[in-house]
This record gives C-alpha cells, structure tokens and sequence, in this order.
C-alpha cells in the first residue's frame, strides 16, 4: 500500500471526541508485563529501566464510558481474527474503526496492551505450568507443546520486536504532548511528522498482529514432550 493512500485511509478511521487516556503509564505497564514475560521465557531482561514502573495502579481515562479492560478485550478479539485468512490491511482498518476515538499515541499503546496482555497469559501458564495442577489441565486442555527450547529463538525475537514497537510509541507519545497550538498547520516539518507517526502506529498495530499470530503459532506446533523447564537450559 502505497504511503499517500494508507494515511488517507488512516485519517478516514480517525474521529477523535476528546477521550484521552495515560498512554505514557499504559506503556509503562506494557513494559512491567514484558519485563517478567521475558524473564520468564528467555531468562534474559532486555526491557530497560525506563519501561518499569512498579507503583503503576491506575491507569487515567478520561472522556471515555467504556471500561479500559473491554476495549483492550475488543483489541484482544480483533487480533485474533485478524490472523486468519483475508486481506491484511482490510482487517487492520477494521482494528483502526474500534479505536478511532482515541489520539495516535492511544491508539499505538491499547494495540501494544492488548498483545502484551495475551502475551503475559501464555507466559503465565508456562511459568505455572509445572507446579501447579490448574495450569497443568489448562496446558492440556489446550494441547501446548511442553518443549519449548526451540521457539527461543522466535521469542527472542518477538520480544525485541515488541521492545521497538515501544521505543517508537515513546517517540509518539512525546510528539503528541508537545505544546504544538502555536504551530501553524501548514509547516512543513509539523506535516512531515504527523505523516510519519500516523505511519508508525499502524506499523505498530500490524507487528502487534504478527506477533499475536506468532504466538497463535506456537501454540499449535507439534514438539517432542520435553518438559517445560528445558527452556531454562
């Protein structure tokens, strides 16, 4: 899709009324998730200090009668589907319609959450999963592979991929709390950069769809039945 048409396409979903939400907390919460998450998985920490907030409580909404965790469900279900079969785009402009009432930098961060949260959910169980006898069933149940010392090259690099994706949502989130009202609309380098961060989150939103389909993936290959605990080694 070429750049001119896909922001045209981009701005046709966007109807902002005024809701904000904390985008910059909401980020660092993304970031407490895959801080432990890749603990748990890779046994390695690439998620820097600046990520890590540990009094995240409550994350601000304003503007806004719908429950923070019901839009993240909605995202979490989108995602989903988007990973079936169809045009790619077509379904990412579907997933721009949901959240169209929200500023590029909220858009960006409630993708990120809405993976981040199925993420932590599926490395919450393989970090369960030997102790406990509710995570065990529920593993089971699912028919997860209990070997997972070959995927740890693809959760590295999905773990790197998403540690971008929040380094360029920071970079957004900066732009749009810049006090920009005395910047007239038609400045050149002003225009140029809204282009590009209406660029960056919908690349945001389609690696978080690559991911959310990466790890749809690795819960359905066939591994030998090595226990949960070789990914340690």
């Amino acid at each position: 899709m070429q750049d001119d048409i896909l922001i045209k396409k981009l701005l046709l979903t966007h109807d902002p009324d005024g809701r904000r939400l904390d985008s910059e907390t909401m980020l660092h919460a993304v970031g407490n998730i895959m801080f432990h998450a890749s603990t748990i998985i890779v046994a390695s920490n690439i998620y820097s200090a600046s990520f890590q907030k540990n009094d995240v409580t409550e994350i601000e909404t304003l503007g806004c009668c719908e429950p923070l965790g019901c839009i993240i469900s909605k995202i979490c279900k989108i995602l989903c589907k988007c990973c079936g079969e169809g045009d790619i785009n077509s379904r990412i402009m579907s997933l721009f319609d949901l959240i169209g009432k929200y500023s590029w930098d909220a858009k960006a961060v409630l993708v990120l959450a809405a993976f981040a949260a199925r993420y932590g959910e599926f490395c919450q169980l393989v970090q369960l999963y030997p102790a406990n006898t509710l995570a065990a069933l529920i593993w089971r149940l699912k028919k997860l592979p209990c070997n997972l010392r070959s995927l740890k090259p693809q959760i590295k690099a999905l773990s790197l991929l998403v540690k971008t994706m929040m380094d360029v949502a920071m970079c957004i989130i900066k732009f749009e709390s810049l006090p920009l009202q005395h910047v007239e609309l038609n400045n050149d380098i002003y225009l140029v950069t809204k282009s590009l961060v209406y660029e960056a989150v919908y690349w945001i939103t389609r690696s978080c769809l690559a991911c959310f389909s990466q790890v749809m993936d690795f819960t359905s290959k066939k591994h030998e039945q090595v226990h949960v605990l070789s990914l340690e080694a």
